[in-house]
C-alpha cells in the first residue's frame, strides 16, 4: 500500500509541477522561466523537480502534451452536442482566444528552440490538418462552405499567416487573441457560401452583444 501511495504522490506532484510551469511559461515566455524558478513557486527542491523531469525541454514537452489532450478532450465533448462543422469551429474559436488572452507571445515564439517539443508539434498539426480537412468537406456537404477551392492551401496560408505574424512587430500593438480573431475570419468568410456566411455574421452579432454563441 505504502508503494501505491508514493506512486499517486508522484503523479500528483507531477500534475503539480506542469500545471505551474504552464503558467510561468505561457507568462513570461519559456527561456525566461528557470527550473528553479518552478521549483520555489511550488516550495520543492530542484532536485525534487529533476527528479521527475531530467530538464526543461522535457518538462515543456509534458505542458503542450497535456494542452493537445485537454483540447481533445473538449472538441470531443463539443462535437458530442453538434453536427454542424460552423458550430464546432466557433467553439474552437472561442477556447482559442480565451486561451490567447493569458498567453505572452514569447511562449509561442520559443516552442521553436526545443527540437523535441517542436517535432512532438509538428506531428500533431499534421493530424489536426487532417481532421480539419474532413470537417471541411463536412462542411462543403452542409452547404456551409464553397466546393470551388482547394482547402489545403487556404489551411496552410492561415497557419503560416499567424506564424509570420507572432514574429512580426505587428504583436507590439495587437494581441495575440485580436491577431486570431482577423485571421481566422478573413480565411473563414473566404470559404463560406452564402448560407456559411450568414451563420458566420449571426456568431460575430452575438459576440458583439457579449452573448456567448455557444454553450461551453
Amino acid at each position: 500500500m505504502a508503494v501505491k501511495r508514493n506512486k499517486q504522490d508522484k503523479e500528483e506532484l507531477r500534475g503539480r509541477i506542469v500545471g505551474a510551469a504552464t503558467l510561468a511559461f505561457t507568462k513570461s515566455g519559456v527561456r525566461n522561466v528557470r527550473m528553479d524558478d518552478i521549483a520555489v513557486s511550488l516550495s520543492i527542491s530542484k532536485r525534487t523537480l529533476y527528479e521527475l523531469f531530467r530538464d526543461k525541454e522535457q518538462l515543456l514537452l509534458e505542458v503542450m502534451k497535456c494542452y493537445w489532450q485537454e483540447m481533445s478532450n473538449y472538441m470531443a465533448e463539443v462535437i458530442s452536442r453538434t453536427e454542424n462543422v460552423l458550430e464546432i469551429i466557433f467553439a474552437f474559436y472561442m477556447r482559442k482566444v480565451d486561451e490567447l488572452c493569458a498567453i505572452n507571445p514569447a511562449f509561442l515564439r520559443d516552442l521553436r528552440k526545443y527540437p523535441l517539443v517542436l517535432d512532438f508539434l509538428v506531428e500533431k498539426q499534421k493530424l489536426s490538418d487532417e481532421v480539419a480537412f474532413r470537417y471541411f468537406q463536412k462542411g462543403m456537404e452542409q452547404g456551409i462552405f464553397r466546393d470551388d477551392i482547394n482547402f489545403r492551401i487556404i489551411n496552410e496560408a492561415m497557419l503560416m499567416s499567424m506564424d509570420l505574424l507572432i514574429y512580426s512587430d505587428i504583436i507590439e500593438d495587437y494581441s495575440l487573441s485580436e491577431i486570431y480573431s482577423e485571421v481566422t475570419f478573413l480565411h473563414i468568410r473566404g470559404i463560406a457560401t452564402e448560407k456559411g456566411m450568414k451563420m458566420v455574421d449571426a456568431f460575430l452579432e452575438e459576440i458583439k452583444k457579449g452573448k456567448q454563441p455557444l454553450s461551453r
